[in-house]
């Protein structure tokens, strides 16, 4: 892949996390701590978003720079919305001791996350 792809796809991400927050460019440019002019040209530019600025973003949105210059995050949304429907499904169908179960596991989880 050569930089006008990785500046493509960055770009592409970023107007759809923009969108996905109801954020117009100013609000993240303002988030960021750069000119909204510096972000709208860096979008529309075939070198993209300076490496700065992708780091922000990426720290703003809890992404990696990677997740914003590899991978189409409309396509990733998707597959994510399948993901979580399959699991959701199965969750339907379990009598409220499973629930609990799950429930509790969740939280033991997340818990373990935010002490790492």
């Amino acid at each position: 892949m050569n930089t006008t792809d990785y500046a493509q796809i960055s770009s592409s991400n970023i107007r759809f996390l923009l969108t996905e927050n109801n954020m117009s460019i100013r609000q993240l440019a303002e988030k960021i701590g750069i000119a909204a002019t510096t972000l709208n040209d860096s979008l529309k530019s075939k070198k993209g978003v300076s490496v700065d600025s992708l780091i922000k973003i990426a720290d703003y949105f809890n992404l990696t720079v990677n997740d914003l210059c590899n991978v189409s995050l409309d396509r990733k949304s998707a597959q994510d919305e399948e993901e979580y429907d399959i699991i959701y499904n199965k969750f339907k169908k379990l009598d409220s001791h499973g629930k609990e179960l799950v429930a509790m596991i969740i939280d033991k989880e997340l818990e373990r996350l935010q002490n790492q």
